[in-house]
């Protein structure tokens, strides 16, 4: 299987040490977790949930953590567009 590759040039390791998803979380996740709905979006105490609510499976919780996170236009807070290349 091809490592999936982001437009900004990062590529997944083949030993899936660091994944497109660890990248993209890296890119839009900021520091303090406060997402642009003005809710704190991080891990909460109880297992697979978000502060906010969201989860259940470790699905479920990337994909809203990539949901709140991930600006329409694809522009990281590093002033760069990230998004899968197509294969």
């Amino acid at each position: 299987m091809t490592p999936a590759q982001c437009v900004c040039g990062f590529t997944e390791d083949e030993a899936g040490n660091e994944t497109l998803g660890d990248h993209l979380f890296e890119v839009f996740a900021p520091e303090d977790g406060r997402a642009a709905d003005g809710l704190v979006h991080l891990e909460g105490e109880a297992e697979l949930f978000c502060m906010c609510g969201s989860g259940g499976t470790v699905d479920e919780l990337d994909a809203h953590f990539l949901a709140v996170f991930i600006p329409t236009d694809l522009i990281g807070r590093d002033a760069h567009k990230h998004e899968k290349v197509a294969s």
